[in-house]
């Protein structure tokens, strides 16, 4: 595992591979999964489990949700292929919002990918983005400020 810059002041990113030493591709494609799914899976139970010493009550305090660290599973080079093109999914939905002066809505990701494109565009002064309806049509909206 090795670290990522801080999320929080107390929270971290990490990296999670898995070897693909003695794997044959049909069982590298059975673990990425079609459009990721099973990798996200595995992601999802990775944060889950790594992260069970915080409560997951709503109501904890801001201390408690600073200590969450954010784990993310590669396998095969998928998941850096998969943030470069959220990254040029973020960049694209910059540009498209700066020249309409509108809303835009990115349908069809999963919570990762919403948190990763929040996390991109928070270095963007003129830009804000927040997460709206309900899993599984929660869509992350990309505005000016």
């Amino acid at each position: 595992m090795e670290g990522s810059p801080n999320v929080a002041s107390n929270s971290q990113n990490y990296w999670l591979e898995i070897s693909t030493e003695g794997l044959q591709e049909q069982q590298i494609q059975g673990l990425v999964g079609q459009d990721g799914v099973v990798i996200d899976s595995l992601q999802y139970l990775a944060n889950t489990i790594l992260n069970n010493h915080i409560p997951s009550d709503t109501n904890q305090s801001e201390n408690l949700r600073q200590n969450h660290n954010f784990y993310t599973v590669e396998l095969n080079g998928y998941r850096s292929k998969h943030l470069a093109s959220l990254h040029e999914l973020a960049e694209n939905a910059v540009q498209k919002v700066r020249e309409t002066r509108a809303e835009l809505a990115l349908k069809h990701l999963s919570s990762a990918d919403r948190r990763y494109i929040h996390q991109l565009l928070e270095s963007f002064p003129d830009i804000e983005t927040y997460s709206q309806g309900k899993e599984p049509n929660r869509h992350l909206i990309v505005k000016l400020v």
